[in-house]
């Protein structure tokens, strides 16, 4: 591990408190321990209170949501005020989650290094649905504002590194990861059970592109015997299905969960915002050794390695349900195609691979 310079502070500015959501918890949290201990005094800030999260995707609560943004503007600004104890300002996706890149503004004023970190394709217009009276505060253009005066700018997939390298040549890629300490398997009869696990985890941001694989698992359950098992925050619902269950995602048995799956799917829409996706859940189900059957979209192909490690798809109901199908007939390949996925994701997609990476950050190498 590269050394970082001893005594250099940080102050990491997120949106949301800390384990709250899995962007933060597998972009940056769980690196927190080494950058410690490779010297750097690193003080995390969240823009968001913890009380907002219970209802923040919840319809309704607008005098809730809106008094947790105002106490976020105020401490924002508070921080203000002491900057000169900082090095470097490590900023995940933006200072605020509404309005002009103030804070932003003013880091730069004051010459912080500012480091500047997002895994998806921010500087697009979205909004989740629970939130739409918030659309027009969001200002995804503040993206192009913090990438161009920012000292450095990591983001975790080619796609976005194009779209940064044109305001600054100082961009970087790091993966989103997972800790293989964290992240494995128990399981010794993956692929062999009477009747196969096809699994999906995810949120309520993506449950929306399970609508892609519906056709084919109703095709399939007509020639194989399979259960569809989806661990997220909310039921998207199959009733089309012989066997269906929805399990209710939850921190403590997040593992216990996911090892349950025989075969992992990602589909995903052949759409713009979804070229900056960073395919976190091949990511997952390969350090599970879960083969991951993928759409050819986002960091997809990237990750999976065809016919090796898992199976890269078109995004159609046939060729789905063709390579569910052949995966559920040959069990000797779903373990074969498990266990050469971790290696592979090991390899690049881990805390141990990737940490000295992120100390590089916080030094004045240029990359």
């Amino acid at each position: 591990m590269p050394e970082a310079p001893i005594n250099r502070k940080v102050l990491l500015l997120a949106p949301y408190p800390a384990g709250s959501v899995p962007g933060q918890r597998f972009r940056y949290e769980q690196y927190l321990d080494n950058l410690t201990r490779a010297g750097l005094d690193i003080e995390v800030q969240s823009f968001l209170p913890s009380r907002v999260m219970a209802y923040l995707y919840q319809p309704g609560r607008r005098v809730g949501k809106a008094l947790a943004v105002l106490e976020g503007f105020v401490r924002r600004l508070a921080l203000m005020a002491r900057l000169g104890r900082y090095d470097y300002v490590f900023v995940y996706r933006e200072a605020t989650p509404i309005g002009p890149p103030v804070v932003e503004w003013i880091l730069f004023l004051a010459g912080k290094r500012v480091i500047y970190d997002f895994d998806d394709a921010i500087f697009m217009e979205k909004t989740s649905k629970y939130n739409t009276w918030v659309a027009g505060l969001k200002w995804p253009q503040k993206a192009a504002y913090i990438a161009r005066h920012s000292y450095k700018v990591s983001v975790s997939n080619p796609y976005l590194r194009e779209w940064a390298a044109r305001l600054n040549h100082n961009v970087v890629i790091l993966p989103t990861t997972i800790d293989p300490a964290y992240h494995r398997t128990t399981r010794q009869d993956r692929g062999r059970r009477p009747v196969p696990v096809i699994g999906w985890t995810g949120t309520h941001s993506t449950a929306g592109y399970l609508d892609l694989i519906r056709p084919a698992l109703v095709a399939l359950q007509k020639t194989v015997a399979f259960e569809f098992r989806v661990i997220c925050d909310t039921n998207p619902g199959f009733p089309e299905l012989d066997r269906y269950r929805f399990v209710r995602w939850q921190e403590a048995t997040e593992i216990e969960d996911l090892d349950q799956f025989d075969i992992g799917l990602m589909p995903i829409p052949d759409g713009t915002w979804e070229l900056g996706k960073a395919a976190f859940k091949a990511i997952q189900y390969s350090a599970m050794e879960i083969p991951p059957v993928v759409s050819p979209v986002g960091s997809g192909p990237e990750v999976v390695e065809h016919g090796r490690t898992g199976l890269v798809v078109g995004n159609t109901a046939e060729a789905w349900r063709f390579a569910l199908e052949t995966l559920i007939r040959k069990p000797d390949l779903i373990a074969e195609y498990g266990r050469a996925a971790r290696v592979r994701v090991l390899a690049t997609w881990s805390v141990p691979a990737q940490t000295p990476n992120y100390v590089r950050l916080f030094s004045q190498e240029i990359p």
